[in-house]
């Protein structure tokens, strides 16, 4: 596992890219935690999948004929 620390964006780089330019600092902090939640929201059902998929080569399912 990524034992990087995790930086939040700042508003000064959500404004250098294209299209986020003309952003009030308002409008940039209110996308930043959109986009954190978002990644948030992510990285939970990532995290669900590998479960899920943990749990079915721990119990296969019998196909039945």
């Amino acid at each position: 596992m990524n034992s990087k620390p995790k930086k939040r964006l700042s508003i000064d780089e959500l404004k250098s890219y294209p299209g986020f330019e003309n952003y009030t600092d308002e409008m940039a902090e209110e996308t930043i935690a959109s986009l954190e939640t978002l990644s948030i929201l992510f990285y939970e059902h990532y995290q669900k999948t590998i479960k899920q998929k943990e749990t079915l080569r721990m119990f296969p399912v019998k196909e039945t004929e």
